[in-house]
């Protein structure tokens, strides 16, 4: 159930849309919306100045990126006032993603903007540093790429892991798509419509959503899933972030770091 959900303003490019889909959520679960934005605080004077180009330099990007955060605020507040839903805004000094971790506690849902290759800023965060505040946040992560306000097709991925399965347990839970159609597809260790993993997350699934399409997919994640997607037209997909992303992800690569640096789209994950 979702009660609380708190949105990044990050002032990027496709932050509209961003804002606007979680107002969506927080309308159709009748929750408030809370949006925060964080700016480091400015470097010292003494120990940073390298010349007057480079001050001016950094200047002329805070100023751009105070200036886009704070269009975000302004247009939140729009938001909220058309979808008629509670809102609150507030800018913070530090570090992005540790001023996120810390508001987290307090919200059932986070939502961010990563937008296409191509279209962020230097201030923006990384698909890594997504993927990081998914795993420190401990909170399901809705990551934005600003297409699309009404995403209408979601694929639940599991791959007989703890991680995916509590991934799709917490998708369907929170249901923050609620006019969505969602398919499930077994992959990898779950690519067996018989087996009696697939058949149980198969039933549970059916038990939260009475019109639900199955598959599986033979063949490692990282190597098929992204064509699957893109050939079934997806809008969402939902992945579970194993515990030890940072040595996982450097032995074996990132199913989720490539989907948010190959492809357009969103992604709701659990960490």
């Amino acid at each position: 159930m979702l009660k609380s959900i708190l949105i990044h303003l990050s002032g990027c490019s496709g932050s509209e849309k961003a804002i606007e889909l979680a107002a969506s959520i927080a309308q159709d679960a009748r929750a408030r919306l809370h949006g925060q934005s964080a700016l480091s605080p400015k470097e010292s004077a003494t120990e940073n100045i390298v010349s007057a180009a480079h001050v001016l330099a950094a200047s002329s990007k805070r100023a751009h990126l105070e200036l886009r955060q704070s269009f975000s605020h302004d247009h939140l507040m729009e938001v909220g006032e058309r979808f008629d839903i509670e809102v609150t805004s507030r800018g913070t000094a530090g570090e992005t993603i540790e001023s996120l971790v810390r508001e987290s506690h307090y919200h059932d849902l986070l939502v961010s903007c990563f937008p296409a290759q191509g279209q962020t800023f230097s201030h923006d965060l990384t698909s890594w540093q997504h993927l990081e505040l998914t795993s420190r946040a401990r909170l399901p992560h809705y990551i934005s790429r600003g297409i699309t306000t009404q995403p209408q097709r979601v694929l639940l991925v599991y791959d007989r892991s703890d991680a995916s399965a509590q991934a799709i347990r917490t998708f369907l839970s929170q249901n923050p798509l609620p006019n969505a159609h969602c398919r499930l597809l077994g992959i990898g260790a779950a690519a067996n419509q018989k087996s009696l993993a697939f058949c149980s997350m198969r039933d549970y699934c059916q038990t939260q959503r009475d019109a639900l399409e199955t598959g599986c997919l033979s063949g490692s994640a990282r190597r098929v899933l992204i064509p699957y997607a893109e050939k079934w037209e997806a809008d969402v997909l939902v992945l579970g972030i194993p515990p030890s992303l940072g040595l996982w992800s450097r032995l074996t690569g990132a199913t989720p770091l490539d989907i948010l640096q190959k492809t357009k789209h969103d992604l709701y994950l659990v960490g």
